[in-house]
């Protein structure tokens, strides 16, 4: 027997003390469990779980589509980082639920396995199956409202994660139906970012127009200053959408192929209906893109539609090339990587029954999908080909030519392999770190040697490598694989990341994600037009060779400060505008004093700080009420003077040329002007019964819904708390303020204002005095210390991560910027060169 005590024996180990029971178990009740671990729900808490949020509730309205219920679908993101997705479809049923004794409504926003898709006959079609999506975003969101025109009446509900605040009521009467649901993400589960990007959301209701023809959908960013709704309806859906997935290309065939299937059969005795549709077009690039949906639900990792229509589409081309002597003895063998080359294809299938392999439904798994799908692409492409054999010819000849292409990059893919292992393998240039673990290091690919010299004396040896890379570099989409290879900075590259590139076989130089020999892989270039240029190189080479880089999140771009900005001995690094403005308003509030008139009380600097910081928010949140022509004192001057609460609604009444505004604190006050002006409470923009009809008098009446007013109460607080009292911000004697500057020096400017935003104007613009910024361009313009400090300290620094939300677009732009096409590019440069915020000249 050994001497040693048991570590694990509670007499030995104090810390292990209780009794493991019964009473140690906990069972988490309603959403709960949702809040708890989101990740297992909607996949995590970054920013593709916040987008995935709203693709659950956006996939509620088109499952209504797919029933044929639903034709119209509005979507808005609002100032507060609110968005509300509104459909035209039936509207959730609002009856009592005999089982639950539920209204139907609020059993299937607050019980997870609960819904209308488990085969009860209300949908065929769903991209919804687990009954856990709405629910599951109702649990994340600070706070989720929604209204249901159904049965002639409109009703209304209000959420807070996840507890109901407000039960089912009527707010008024209504013609219409359907579902309008706003939800705010809650930052205690997004800690990450709560802020929607306009652009992923666009591209999500763009393609769901193209899937689903016939389909309108409205979008609209409220954020920005000039709003700009935009509209999707393709009237030939996926064909449209493979045509713009060819946009900018040279099509080999001018007209997509179009193979569409519906079959029945039964899935372990159930009765299952399969809906195959599938377009395909070739065009002249060595790229392809072939994008999968179930049910319109995107599948990114394919599954196994995506495997049946491979197979097939190599069948059926080397069965066309044999059948007509298309091949010589000495051609290689046409592979599937051959005949997916310059392909866009889009594979959307409808299932009653879709078997997934999670809750985000990444990628499909039913088995019955991949000959269904199989058979029908097979038949398509051989009748295409019988009917077409001119076509059918050149699509032979392009997956000839890019087998003998796969032979030549195999080889000098194989040199770059052998020249890794040998001779020491990594390139002389590469300045590399000393840690190995690839979990921790980080590849700066940098612009220049003289970048590249700083870069590496301000770096931290341990983690941080550094690769210079010199002039220009092939540009990849214009050149095959094996021109690719034979460029130097390329085979350095390719090397130095040690993952291989491209498809295939690893042991010949396939990428190999696994082998990555840094999971940061950092592109650090000048903010002028060649850096940009050379960034944009760059990307593509990775995107079209090593884009298993970009899927798990290992490449970056670094930010350099845009300026520099000095005023007296202070000088600071500035990232942005936004970061610029917060700074104008701290130097701002540095040595005044603030001074109520009507009292002469003087505030803390510590106050003014908080009250400076609480103004501007206010003031950004108030484009909510603004737009609507309405005045932000006004509107403020109506908050509670006790709870700090503000109207929620704003009715806008236009008669001829006049316009008012009448604010409705809530929904009680809404019903009431709805019901006394004889509104439909389902439309927003409408004529009142009884108004005249003449063209110049008629009387239009809309209503608002304020959603920042949530955000805005919680800043009245806030300015409430750090000492500054405001009854009045509109002009008057209450409201008036005194800023004095200078304090402490002889000479004292005092300057009068009349409202509380008055205050934030002109400490904004005492910011500015004595300012110099400083705009940088070059790397080079720092020395090591500073591009350490500014771009290359983890502590201190700003990465953009390189993602790809939209692959579609992404694909697009690279072909578009980078192809041989120059019409389209010179229309993109000349329809976006307002857009541009920094521009070197």
């Amino acid at each position: 027997m050994s001497d040693q005590t048991d570590p694990q024996s509670p007499a030995q180990n104090p810390a292990i003390t209780h009794t493991y029971d019964a009473s140690q178990l906990s069972q988490l009740k309603g959403l709960e469990a949702v809040r708890k671990k989101p990740g297992m729900y909607i996949g995590g808490t970054d920013e593709r779980a916040l987008h995935h949020c709203v693709s659950e509730v956006l996939d509620n309205s088109v499952d209504e589509h797919l029933a044929g219920h639903c034709s119209k679908i509005e979507v808005n993101i609002h100032v507060d980082g609110s968005i509300s997705i509104r459909d035209n479809g039936r509207g959730i049923p609002v009856d009592i639920n005999k089982d639950s004794g539920l209204p139907g409504v609020e059993l299937v926003l607050t019980t997870l396995h609960s819904g209308g898709k488990y085969g009860q006959g209300g949908y065929k079609f769903s991209g919804g199956t687990h009954g856990v999506g709405a629910k599951c975003v109702n649990a994340v969101s600070e706070w989720f409202e929604v209204e249901i025109s159904r049965g002639g009446q409109v009703h209304h509900m209000r959420f807070e994660q996840g507890k109901v605040v407000k039960k089912l009521s009527v707010i008024g009467q209504t013609k219409n139906t359907g579902t309008y649901i706003t939800f705010k993400p809650d930052a205690e589960i997004f800690k990450e970012t709560t802020v929607f990007v306009s652009a992923r959301i666009a591209q999500r209701l763009r393609e769901l127009a193209f899937l689903n023809s016939g389909l309108e959908i409205t979008f609209t960013d409220e954020r920005p200053a000039e709003i700009k709704p935009e509209r999707y309806f393709y009237k030939d859906g996926v064909e449209e959408f493979v045509k713009q997935l060819n946009q900018g290309k040279n099509a080999i065939h001018p007209k997509p192929i179009r193979m569409v299937k519906e079959t029945q059969l039964k899935i372990d005795e159930k009765s299952a209906e399969i809906h195959v549709e599938v377009v395909l077009q070739y065009n002249d690039t060595y790229n392809d893109q072939v994008l999968c949906y179930t049910n319109t639900i995107h599948n990114p990792d394919g599954g196994t539609h995506l495997s049946g229509f491979r197979s097939a589409l190599t069948r059926a081309i080397n069965q066309f090339a044999k059948g007509n002597n298309l091949l010589k003895d000495k051609d290689p063998q046409i592979t599937g990587d051959d005949v997916r080359e310059g392909l866009a294809a889009v594979i959307s299938i409808k299932h009653s029954d879709p078997k997934f392999e999670s809750q985000t439904k990444v990628k499909l798994l039913s088995p019955e999908v991949e000959s269904v799908v199989g058979s029908s692409s097979y038949e398509g492409l051989m009748m295409y080909f019988e009917t077409n054999p001119t076509m059918g010819k050149r699509i032979v000849d392009k997956g000839l030519n890019a087998a003998r292409a796969r032979e030549a990059a195999r080889k000098a893919r194989e040199t770059v392999r052998k020249g890794a292992l040998s001779g020491g393998g990594l390139p002389g240039k590469l300045a590399d770190c000393s840690e190995r673990d690839p979990a921790k290091t980080e590849l700066y690919i940098v612009e220049g040697d003289s970048a590249g010299g700083s870069a590496k004396q301000g770096r931290d040896r341990m983690f941080q490598a550094i690769l210079p890379l010199r002039g220009k570099l092939i540009n990849t989409e214009k050149a095959r694989l094996d021109k690719v290879l034979s460029n130097e900075e390329i085979r350095t590259l390719i090397t130095a990341v040690g993952t291989g590139i491209g498809e295939g076989d690893e042991a010949v130089g396939g990428f190999n994600a696994a082998k990555a020999r840094y999971h940061k892989v950092i592109i650090m270039t000048d903010a002028d037009v060649d850096g940009s240029h050379i960034r944009t190189l760059l990307l593509t080479f990775i995107y079209r060779q090593m884009k298993g880089l970009i899927e798990r999140g290992y490449v970056y771009i670094a930010q350099p400060p845009l300026y520099k900005i000095k005023r007296k001995k202070r000088e600071q690094y500035v990232d942005n505008d936004e970061q610029l403005n917060r700074i104008l308003l701290e130097l701002g509030s540095e040595d005044v004093i603030l001074t109520r008139k009507s009292d002469n009380h003087n505030y803390e600097p510590a106050q003014i700080d908080k009250i400076v910081e609480a103004l501007a928010a206010l003031e950004k949140l108030g484009a909510g009420v603004t737009r609507y022509g309405a005045s932000l004192n006004e509107y403020l001057d109506l908050h509670d003077k006790e709870s700090h609460t503000l109207p929620r609604f704003i009715a806008r009444i236009r008669e001829g040329n006049k316009e008012s505004h009448e604010f409705l604190q809530d929904d009680t006050a809404r019903a009431a002007f709805i019901a006394a002006h004889g509104l439909d409470a389902g439309v927003a923009d409408q004529q009142p019964d009884g108004a005249t009809k003449t063209p110049f008098t008629t009387k239009r009446i809309t209503l608002h819904e304020i959603f920042e007013s949530t955000e805005m109460t919680k800043l009245l607080k806030a300015i409430s708390a750090a000492g500054m009292e405001i009854d009045r911000f509109a002009a008057s004697e209450e409201s008036r303020y005194t800023v004095t500057e200078n304090v402490g020096l002889k000479t004292e400017n005092k300057t009068e204002l009349f409202t509380a935003l008055d205050v934030l104007t002109h400490i904004r613009n005492l910011g500015r005095k004595g300012l110099s910024i400083q705009r940088y361009k070059g790397l080079g313009e720092m020395n090591p210390k500073q591009l350490f400090e500014t771009t290359m300290d983890p502590d201190k620094r700003r990465l953009l991560k390189v993602d790809i939300a939209d692959a579609a677009k992404a694909d697009a732009l690279f072909t578009l910027l980078m192809g041989d096409e120059v019409p389209p590019r010179r229309q993109f440069i000349e329809d976006n060169a307002l857009n541009v915020q920094y521009l070197d000249v």
